[in-house]
């Protein structure tokens, strides 16, 4: 049984951090001794600031230009190359190698890429023996996924499969568990209950709307046209790390129709609280979003993967898909009004999301 097990993640937005400490609480409670990591930290404390800045920075600031970096990472897939992500990732993996074994570590997890990335350059070397394993946060094979060489890969959904394998990954090594998420999600708090802890009115109807850990999207535009849509609606703005955005959005509007949080930890309770919720189309706040059972309205603000989780989430009835603020405002209050429509999203997001994948994966690690 592997009791020793460190786990590997990078501060690239909340969702592969939340992923990992959701997979760490899991195997902890098995009995297993974990640590995680940032991958990049091995190549220097400086290095990691670089990388997770530089990225933070992009997605807020110019999301259009992620969607550049991921298309040509796309492109770069259908060479057959190794890619400049792996070359990079490498530089540091002997640092990493002796971390492995000065800790005497028994197994290795990966929710992020560039870990993955550097295990791959350690197992092709043969450098590295005890098995080796990845978690996939977005629902499609990102750029570079498939360059990886893990022992086994836990994926969001079965229905993933056909697309990992057509980039040449071994159907035997995928499982399909679901997206780790804490599982304070899958507690289902009554509305009233949630909306007194966290002293929201209790007879208005209430539309979330998320922005993700670093504070993006087009929240404004949301919260010009949610009142538009119906001005008895309460809008409750999670403005995540970003302090600007909220004293922004507490100077424009009135509180009687719109509150702004910062990052909070009761993300739980306020999805059980609202009636419906607009959110970016994150891997992990998306799950989060299907586990709570909240009716969702995705609108898409930084290209590439976000938009295919997107796709999958609405051809499974998971989530609508809006183009625009404006639309987005209007289906979120469509979605509020209409109980029917609601409960029908629900019943999908209970059958397609698996709210336990966290315990699913720490069991698969340590019996492997």
């Amino acid at each position: 049984m592997r009791t020793n097990i460190l786990i590997l993640s990078c501060g690239t937005g909340e969702g592969h951090n939340s992923a990992a400490i959701a997979v760490k609480c899991a195997l902890e409670q098995l009995g297993a001794f974990c640590e995680m990591r940032d991958p990049v930290s091995f190549a220097g404390e400086k290095a990691k600031r670089v990388v997770s800045g530089a990225y933070n920075s992009i997605i807020k600031k110019t999301p259009k230009m992620f969607g550049a970096i991921y298309r040509a990472g796309e492109l770069y897939d259908r060479t057959r190359l190794r890619s400049p992500v792996y070359m990079a990732n490498t530089l540091y993996a002997k640092n990493l190698l002796n971390y492995i074994s000065e800790k005497h570590f028994d197994a290795v997890l990966c929710t992020h890429l560039y870990g993955m990335e550097a295990l791959t350059g350690l197992r092709k070397k043969e450098a590295l023996s005890i098995p080796c394993f990845g978690v996939l946060t977005d629902y499609t094979c990102i750029p570079f996924f498939e360059e990886t060489r893990m022992n086994f890969y836990f994926i969001p959904h079965s229905d993933l499969t056909e697309e990992l394998v057509s980039k040449g990954m071994n159907p035997e090594q995928l499982i399909p568990t679901g997206i780790p998420v804490n599982p304070k999600f899958s507690v289902h708090a009554e509305k009233m209950q949630a909306r007194s802890i966290l002293e929201l009115p209790l007879e208005s109807k209430i539309v979330l709307v998320m922005t993700g850990g670093v504070g993006c999207g087009k929240i404004e535009e949301i919260c010009d046209a949610l009142p538009m849509a119906d001005e008895r609606c309460l809008t409750c703005v999670l403005t995540g790390h970003n302090k600007d955005m909220k004293a922004r959005l507490e100077a424009k509007y009135d509180a009687k129709r719109l509150r702004a949080f910062g990052f909070t930890d009761k993300v739980n309770l306020f999805m059980n609280a609202a009636d419906a919720m607009i959110t970016k189309p994150g891997g992990l706040s998306s799950t989060e979003a299907a586990v709570a059972c909240v009716p969702t309205v995705h609108l898409i603000s930084v290209p590439g993967c976000e938009q295919r989780n997107a796709a999958f989430f609405a051809a499974h009835g998971l989530s609508l898909v809006a183009d625009s603020p404006q639309n987005a405002a209007r289906l979120a209050v469509s979605l509020a009004n209409d109980c029917e429509a609601a409960q029908q999203m629900r019943k999908r997001q209970h059958e397609h999301i698996n709210p336990h994948a966290a315990e699913d994966i720490a069991r698969k690690v340590m019996l492997s």
